[in-house]
């Protein structure tokens, strides 16, 4: 026979397991924004959204634009499929009096971009 600190600790362990499956089924979380500043994509421009894609990923895309001595920079914040192939190609690009840079980042935990 069990006693019944056993029987307690055996359903709260249960508990606590099927708590943090629910929690996974829901599908992982990315905060989501678009053409934010750095400054601004911690605060409450970016907000937390369920990733529609059940295998997908958190990015974060990161851009900077200098033309003369004026430099800007804006991210995004979304949920992709996969991480995309071309983020290490794409690098810097030059054009007339402007320098673009933009580097993407991929991770696949709760709210991690």
């Amino acid at each position: 026979m069990m006693n019944s600190s056993h029987a307690m600790k055996t359903c709260v362990l249960i508990l606590l397991v099927a708590l943090l499956c629910a929690e996974r089924a829901q599908g992982l979380r990315c905060y989501q924004c678009l053409g934010v500043t750095p400054e601004t994509s911690s605060g409450t421009s970016c907000q937390p959204a369920i990733c529609q894609f059940p295998d997908g990923v958190c990015i974060t895309q990161e851009f900077e634009a200098i033309l003369d001595s004026y430099k800007e920079k804006r991210m995004n914040k979304f949920c992709l499929p996969r991480c995309p192939e071309y983020q290490s190609k794409l690098g810097n690009i030059l054009s007339i009096a402007t320098a673009i840079s933009s580097k993407i980042s991929c991770c696949k935990e709760d709210l991690c971009n």
